[in-house]
């Protein structure tokens, strides 16, 4: 995949988490939902900390996390259900291989949290058609023992076309229940075809049924009604809400008949249902204030190692900060106001420290400071915002660390108390403290392994790679052991001495062997390093993958190693193996038709525009700050295309047919775009504007094919330049 390639997710972060809170109702606003989902085009930045919203979020709780995830990781600290009993990595999904154990998405934690077999199916949900009967309709009328066999199987069939096709409403049901059935079908099919009024009298007359099922499921379906009916003219097409178009009648039928229903009902069979739905009455009706109080509470009580956690996360999420919630400025002083509501808040400061969000205040260290009242029995919490807030408006380092004192020698942490850890060893790092490796290490003995561990792992390779001790994070005894971590290093910055021993490391997984002889083999052959590729070329296994192709090393789950044994040579120039030319190369390394040879094997390869994983990929520059960003081990520069083929082209000497196929070559690198497509991979626009050839030049190119070597079979091929 080319490096400007990889921008793109970069520059579309308004998709998803960025802003605040949402326009709308009042104080919250009404935002479609915006799932997030696992995104293979995402590639982390291998750094702590975030400034602005990333697709990859960490277990450290930062600005840049999704907000679910630091919701998640909030519960996990503040509830009192909670133990600081580390979970064990689970296999990572398949589906975001790219981002390791270090980094996950928000789909990815839940997945990685609880997973689930493919064949588990979903829950029943009254405001949809369901074509087939609930289960719950099903076994109560079959319980039913005074209706008729033939009549319940009348009721079954008519019940697997409500809400879904044309009922005609056919069969003789004459018990006394069993019109109360059909009568309740008639009115959830009028409920599903949005006739309220139809609906309304036909469930109210069911309030008083003879069937206990019936009558309760009728004193229920109000809710639904109400629900339904008030946000019917309010939602587009395309699910975009207009919160003027809310119908206020509707929201008060919906609040009264929760009422009623838990009043007949406090124990029934949808009172769980009937109390959550008092936060989506609360919500329609713009009462933010009480609506955050009863999240605020729900967070401190919900135990955040079970799922509904990360349910309320995601409701939290769409009614509090709303997926494009970046233009209310309001919501936060509105939720500063609320007096009780410290959790939710939380999470507005750590948005609002977003360096790319689009609302119209940042946070100041006076705003935090005036919101100390509301943080007072979470002291811990509040000095983890107050350095964060220093941390990203890039303040000293010292201040951090007086706020967060050294704690990186527990068993086991939470989620806020490794978040406070992990920025104080960020500010050690900005201060180039000279205990700060040593700071990481004594926090890896109480990371968790699923997620935790792993980021302090990129830590201390960062503080190593900065001080030039690569070799201590691949010796034998290390204790980075992430394979992504690794794999990062090998392929950006590591000494050919690095790659060969890793390539030969039996105790290491084989993937990460495979991108040490890749990497090793790739930068040999492109920098110059002949004798030696023909050398490490022994290092393939014989059974080396060849078909995989090039987009992602770190992401895909084979590294086709073999296209340096069984790749393709010669597609009309004739060729011999890589492995010869490389040997033609290192006695003579000047050697034009060998060079077009090395050329043709990146062209017919994948190599063109292929890069390794590196922190200028997004177009950056280098960074202190990220792992892969720093002076390469690696000696020479690389070689691309187009400058074998200007060598050639400028070497008078060069034979007829050699200088021949440089010119079919050099023009042929603009087609079909226009662009140069053999100078390797671009970090940014301007290198590759400086790369390219201008079009006088490549006419140039074609004239002098055409009028030199007019016979040629590459002047007979080429038709045109670009």
């Amino acid at each position: 995949m080319f490096a400007m390639q990889r921008r793109l997710p970069k520059l579309m972060k308004h998709m998803r988490g960025r802003g605040v809170f949402g326009a709308g109702l009042a104080f919250f606003g009404l935002a479609g939902v915006a799932w997030a989902c696992a995104d293979s085009s995402c590639y982390p930045s291998w750094r702590l900390g975030a400034t602005s919203f990333d697709c990859a979020g960490q277990a450290m709780i930062n600005p840049g996390n999704d907000t679910r995830i630091n919701l998640l990781l909030l519960m996990q600290s503040m509830s009192s259900n909670e133990t600081k009993t580390p979970i064990a990595a689970p296999e990572r999904p398949v589906m975001e291989p790219q981002f390791g154990q270090t980094f996950m998405s928000w789909q990815g934690l839940r997945e990685a949290m609880w997973p689930k077999p493919p064949e588990e199916g979903t829950t029943t949900d009254y405001s949809e058609p369901a074509c087939l009967p609930p289960s719950d309709f099903a076994a109560s009328l079959n319980a039913e023992s005074t209706i008729p066999a033939g009549e319940r199987e009348t009721l079954m069939a008519l019940r697997a076309k409500v809400g879904c096709e044309q009922v005609t409403w056919d069969g003789a049901i004459t018990s006394a229940k069993g019109r109360e059935y059909l009568a309740y079908l008639k009115a959830a099919n009028a409920f599903y075809a949005g006739d309220w009024t139809t609906a309304r009298s036909g469930f109210a007359a069911l309030q008083t049924a003879k069937s206990p099922w019936v009558a309760e499921t009728a004193s229920y379906m109000p809710i639904r009604i109400g629900l339904r009916a008030a946000v019917a003219n309010a939602t587009g097409e395309y699910g975009d809400f207009e919160a003027a178009k809310v119908d206020r009648p509707a929201i008060a039928e919906a609040k009264s008949g929760i009422a009623a229903y838990l009043k007949a009902w406090p124990n029934g069979r949808y009172a769980a249902s009937a109390t959550g739905l008092t936060r989506r009455v609360l919500w329609l009706e713009g009462n933010g204030i009480e609506l955050a109080r009863i999240y605020e509470r729900m967070v401190m009580t919900t135990p955040a190692h079970d799922e509904a956690a990360a349910d309320l996360a995601e409701e939290i999420d769409i009614r509090v900060f709303g997926a494009n919630a970046y233009d209310s400025p309001k919501a936060l002083p509105a939720l500063a106001r609320t007096g009780d509501t410290p959790m939710l808040l939380a999470i507005a400061d750590l948005m609002q420290m977003r360096s790319d969000s689009e609302a119209a205040n940042t946070l100041s260290a006076s705003d935090l400071a005036a919101q100390a009242a509301q943080f007072g029995k979470h002291p811990e919490l509040f000095g983890f915002l107050q350095a964060s807030r220093a941390w990203y408006a890039g303040e000293d380092a010292s201040a951090i660390m007086t706020l967060i004192p050294d704690d990186a020698r527990q068993a086991a942490y939470k989620p806020l108390a490794f978040s406070r850890q992990t920025l104080r060893g960020m500010a050690l790092a900005r201060k180039r403290d000279p205990n700060e490796a040593g700071f990481w290490q004594d926090l890896l003995k109480g990371a968790s392994p699923l997620h935790q561990r792993p980021l302090v792992e990129l830590g201390l390779a960062r503080r190593w790679q900065s001080d030039g001790r690569l070799d201590r994070i691949f010796a034998a005894d290390s204790p980075i052991k992430d394979m992504a971590t690794r794999e990062v290093l090998l392929q950006t910055v590591a000494s050919p001495a690095i790659l060969r021993t890793a390539a030969s490391d039996a105790t290491r997984p084989g993937h990460e062997r495979d991108v040490a002889r890749f990497m090793l083999l790739y930068k040999g052959l492109s920098r110059g390093a002949y004798r030696d590729f023909a050398r490490d070329v022994a290092l393939v296994p014989a059974n080396a993958n060849s078909e995989s192709g090039l987009y992602s090393l770190i992401q895909q789950s084979a590294v086709p190693v073999g296209l340096f044994t069984k790749g393709r040579w010669s597609d009309g120039f004739a060729c011999p193996s890589i492995t010869v030319t490389a040997t033609t190369l290192a006695s003579a390394p000047a050697d034009r038709k060998a060079l077009l040879c090395l050329g043709d094997f990146w062209r017919l390869n994948g190599f063109d525009g292929f890069s390794p994983y590196s922190s200028d990929a997004y177009g950056e520059g280098p960074r202190t700050d990220t792992l892969g960003s720093g002076p390469d081990a690696f000696p020479g520069k690389p070689l691309y295309r187009d400058a074998i083929y200007k060598a050639v082209i400028a070497d008078r000497q060069a034979s007829a047919d050699l200088r021949a196929y440089a010119l079919y070559r050099a023009v042929r690198c603009y087609a079909p775009s226009g662009y140069n497509g053999c100078a390797g991979p671009f970090s940014s626009n301007a290198e590759m504007d400086k790369a390219q050839a201008t079009p006088a030049q490549r006419k140039a190119w074609f004239t002098e094919l055409k009028t030199a070597y007019p016979a040629s079979r590459w002047a007979k091929a080429l038709r045109f330049y670009w």
